[in-house]
């Protein structure tokens, strides 16, 4: 089984989302389900002054709660939500992303981990994609099965033997490598 975990901001969610991407035959849940969409910040409506008729709108000087904890994320006042977001994940890691019980619910007990990566190089696979500008948007094209990355999970996956991922590419999967993504 192969689990992708997505973790940003969805300004149509209004929230930070952990959104869960099991693939195999031993998936625990409906692909609809709430379990593999998961909303990281309880009091996202006290962050920001939308009454105020700045922009961005100033964040307020409130604790940013996090699954029920407290955070402090050293931002200016007139970051932008998508800004502050984006600082999560390296500030606070272990609250963003999923935790044993939340990956439980989708992948059975007895699965054992074989490989968990944070990051990998990947490349931008469809023609005009958003990919790092070193890809030239619009032009790589790349089919899944001739990226090395895929090729050497899918022998992990096929083995058992984590020993089989040696990545020779740099990683590129921080998101200030992405600047288009996310963009509507």
């Amino acid at each position: 089984m192969l689990l992708i975990e997505v973790v940003g901001y969805n300004p149509r969610v209004g929230n930070v989302v952990d959104v869960l991407y099991p693939v195999g035959k031993a998936v625990l849940v409906e692909p609809n389900s709430p379990a593999l969409r998961l909303r990281r910040i309880d009091n996202v409506t006290e962050l920001f002054d939308e009454e105020d008729d700045e922009w961005p709108d100033p964040l307020r000087q409130v604790p940013l709660v996090i699954r029920g904890q407290q955070v402090h994320v050293d931002a200016p006042q007139d970051i932008e939500e998508e800004e502050l977001f984006r600082m999560l994940v390296p500030q606070h890691r272990e609250l963003s992303l999923a935790d044993e019980t939340e990956l439980r619910r989708v992948v059975p007990a007895d699965l054992p981990e074989v490989l968990r990566l944070d990051e990998w190089h990947h490349e931008t696979v469809i023609r005009g994609g958003s990919g790092p500008p070193s890809a030239a948007a619009g032009v790589l094209q790349v089919a899944p099965s001739d990226v090395e990355a895929y090729q050497q999970i899918a022998k992990v996956l096929a083995t058992g033997d984590a020993s089989r991922y040696r990545p020779t590419l740099p990683p590129n999967t921080h998101w200030s490598d992405w600047p288009q993504s996310g963009r509507l």
